[in-house]
């Protein structure tokens, strides 16, 4: 039987970089595959249908901005705005779409809330930890 290791080889100075590359998968799958399956124009419909003008431009905006947003998160550029835009439009999810479903995305409930919301706790915790963050010091330590 194999032993789970003592040490992972994985340290905290790794973190930024584990996150960034996780998120961008994310994001990059989501902006693809609405672009390659021609998922965009029904999802600007939807965008209309609750009232936003120009539906179908928002929903280009986003596909298109999924994908940059990936793609800088992956040569590690602008992360910390990068960031906050996801985390706005992950709000605007929740906000729109999955808070009337409950908190489960599947198993006690289907299209809540869970999946979005550690989208946003990942994206706040990856700009917790970029250069120039000032983090509260302990004292005595």
């Amino acid at each position: 039987m194999t032993q789970f290791p003592d040490r992972i080889p994985l340290r905290a100075a790794h973190a930024p970089l584990v996150l960034r590359l996780a998120l961008a998968a994310v994001f990059a799958s989501h902006g693809i595959t609405r672009l390659v399956m021609d998922r965009v124009t029904p999802f600007g419909e939807v965008l209309d249908q609750w009232g936003f003008p120009f539906g179908i431009a928002w929903a280009w905006g986003v596909t298109l901005f999924e994908i940059l947003a990936a793609a800088l998160l992956l040569v590690n550029r602008a992360v910390k705005p990068v960031c906050l835009l996801l985390v706005v439009e992950m709000a605007t999810g929740i906000w729109f779409v999955h808070w009337k479903h409950g908190w489960f995305v599947v198993g006690h409930g289907q299209n809540g809330m869970e999946y979005s919301f550690m989208l946003i706790a990942a994206l706040l915790a990856l700009i917790s930890l970029q250069p120039g963050v000032k983090h509260e010091k302990k004292h005595g330590a």
